[in-house]
């Protein structure tokens, strides 16, 4: 290495050589030392404040659902669904104890259960396919797989036999059976299948409500689910009996009365299934029976109905084998979805269609009580009239004069245009709305549907003309039962329901369901007046003492009954298209003091004298339903002379003949 010049050396400043003092080098360390502890001190002890309150705070729930999962066995306890009653407290819905078959693969692994032997008689017993069972039960770390719900007790008893058996046996003592429960719940039987089917609805596999009654009033029927809590060690096992567990009792679901009476349901499924059969009905047939003064639902029928205790099979046997040919899977099931909610649907509640000349029951009310007309009221028909440049046609070629009642009688469609117009839209609509056309009725089901009709603002001419005929209006069956109702009851709008009372699990009343008048629509002289008026349409006679009132289809015999019927078109026919019909009639009795009224609808019948109209197809269903549900409810009749007279006709003695 070069060395520096000697000069050079002499002029660089000399260096210290001197060593700093220890004790001040370490009093820097040190506070370097402390000051980085501190540091790391509190970002640990920070991170642990923060897993702390993530812990103990956010996530304090979850966690401590997912630890009592872990430590508690929990078995549910499924309480008894309420009873269902109809009104003379015959039972149309129970539930009674069934068992659900479960089985631990993991416990069956730990006693060296023989999982083949197990699933060969569980599927001899079960009526299940044994090779299904036995996938499930080698599923060795599963503590839970479901084998079978609901069944009955003698099966229940036959394997609980079995394994009692099989476990006494030399082979058992080997390889016992363990893992296999049998875990109670409760099954819901419809003791009359069929009968009210769309209006009870049913319940699924989890005991809950689906449609109808069953569905509306669920958290009523349903009751509180119970249970028995154990304790489980870290593998899952249950501890020995008696280290810890806690039954809570269930509480059953409340009952319900209905209105309905069983017997008078029966009737009116009889005739509208008859109806159905005579006249091929292709969209089903409604039916309703109400008592007049309070709205409550005696009967309420769709045919064809379907079985309540096997409610996914298709009913209708010719449409079920229609779909089981559809060779695509999802075609097949789409199919079936589709034709399972059309048999379960309740058409009287929520499907809508034009009561074509029922309507007019509404229309000649409001003109009275409104004061637009009186019966002195004419008009000349000549088989038509123009509104706007709309010519609208009667059913009849020529009525000639007419009167009030005989714009009734002869369901005139120009005198209705003419009550339309004397009114005027404002009125009309009016009455509309208070006899209850613009909301719904409230009844205690679900999915009912909402009429559809012009509203004021949108009530021209043409529209007001067609509205006050029946034919622009859509409403339900049960709104417009409850409309016509009001006609003849005193002029009040009821509110119709299906429950008359709710009863705790004991059967005691905890709840009356009391009749409910909304409003009074129209006066009592004017109802009077109507309730006269359609009495005589239907049991007016001419000299010889026969009928020739233009509702003379629904005379009752001893009742005096009164009525309208309806014939409307479903919708406005293609030129290729043929054009199809509801048929409605509407009747009451007794005509001097009203009880009941039935209300009768079907859905595209084709008669095969190609006749649809409602005076010939729907009333003979009311008169007969009226006719029976009387009797049934006890209410005596009253015969004319007339009546008397063909009722008391000799028998001739016809022995040996």
């Amino acid at each position: 290495m070069k060395k520096q010049p000697e000069h050079n050396r002499k002029n660089v400043p000399p260096q210290d050589t001197a060593k700093a003092p220890k004790s001040a080098v370490s009093r820097s360390m040190r506070t370097r030392a402390i000051v980085l502890a501190a540091l790391f001190v509190l970002v640990g002890f920070g991170a642990v404040v923060y897993n702390l309150y993530q812990l103990q705070i956010v996530q304090h729930d979850e966690l401590a659902a997912r630890a009592e999962n872990q430590q508690l066995a929990d078995e549910t306890i499924t309480p008894n669904r309420g009873v269902i009653y109809d009104s003379d407290m015959k039972v149309l819905a129970r539930s009674n104890k069934v068992w659900t078959v479960v089985a631990s693969p993991r416990d069956m692994a730990k006693s060296g259960t023989n999982i083949n032997d197990v699933a060969v008689k569980l599927a001899e017993l079960l009526e299940l396919d044994a090779q299904s069972i036995l996938e499930k039960l080698q599923k060795s770390e599963s503590n839970y797989q479901l084998i079978k719900r609901q069944i009955e007790k003698p099966v229940a008893d036959a394997i609980t036999a079995w394994i009692t058996e099989y476990n006494a046996s030399d082979k058992g003592k080997d390889t016992p059976v363990a893992g296999i429960s049998l875990v109670q719940d409760a099954k819901r039987y419809y003791p009359y299948q069929t009968l009210a089917s769309t209006i009870i609805g049913f319940v699924n596999a989890d005991g809950d409500g689906v449609l109808g009654i069953e569905s509306y009033y669920n958290d009523t029927l349903k009751g509180t689910a119970g249970r028995v809590v154990g304790m489980k060690n870290a593998w899952g096992y249950d501890l020995p009996n008696g280290t810890y567990e806690a039954a809570y009792d269930a509480e059953d679901g409340n009952g319900l009365v209905l209105t309905l009476n069983a017997s008078i349901q029966s009737t009116l499924e009889k005739y509208l299934q008859n109806a159905v059969d005579e006249y091929h009905v292709e969209n089903r047939a409604v039916g309703i029976v109400m008592d007049v003064n309070t709205g409550a639902i005696l009967a309420m029928a769709t045919m064809p109905d379907y079985n309540l205790q096997d409610p996914y099979t298709i009913a209708d046997e010719e449409l079920a084998a229609q779909i089981a040919a559809i060779a695509d899977e999802n075609e097949r099931a789409d199919a079936r979805y589709t034709a399972q909610w059309a048999q379960w649907r309740n058409k009287a509640v929520a499907d809508l269609y034009y009561p074509g000349s029922v309507f007019k029951v509404i229309t000649a009310s409001a003109a009275l009580d409104s004061g637009a007309a009186n019966l002195n009221t004419s008009y000349t028909c000549k088989g038509s009239i123009t509104v706007a440049g709309r010519t609208m046609r009667c059913a009849h070629t020529n009525h000639g004069t007419l009167d009030f009642f005989g714009g009734l009688d002869g369901s005139c469609n120009p005198y209705y245009v003419t009550l339309g117009q004397m009114m005027g839209a404002e009125t009309f609509c009016n009455y509309m709305q208070a006899f209850g056309f613009y909301e719904k009725t409230g009844i205690d089901m679900d999915d009912e549907g909402t009429t559809q009709y012009v509203p004021l603002e949108k009530m021209g001419p043409v529209e007001l003309a067609s509205s006050a005929f029946g034919q622009t209006t859509s409403t339900t069956p049960i709104q417009m039962i409850t409309a016509a109702c009001a006609v003849i009851n005193g002029g009040y709008l009821v509110q119709p329901h299906v429950v008359k009372q709710v009863l705790d699990a004991d059967g005691n009343i905890i709840e009356n369901v009391e009749p409910e008048v909304k409003r009074q629509v129209l006066s009592a002289e004017t109802s009077a007046t109507m309730r006269e008026l359609l009495v005589k349409s239907v049991n007016i006679t001419d000299s010889k003492g026969d009928l020739i009132g233009g509702n003379k289809t629904g005379y009752v015999t001893g009742y005096k009954a009164g009525g309208k019927s309806g014939t409307s078109q479903r919708k406005q026919a293609l030129a290729d298209e043929e054009q199809t019909y509801y048929s409605s009639y509407w009747g009451f009795a007794p005509g001097d003091d009203p009880q009941i009224a039935v209300l009768v609808m079907l859905d595209t019948p084709h008669d095969e004298k190609n006749t649809y109209y409602g005076g010939r197809l729907a009333a003979p269903v009311v008169q007969n339903v009226l006719d029976e549900a009387l009797q049934t409810l006890g209410v005596p009749k009253e015969y004319t002379e007339a009546e008397l007279a063909k009722v008391e006709t000799a028998v001739p003695n016809v022995v040996g003949s």
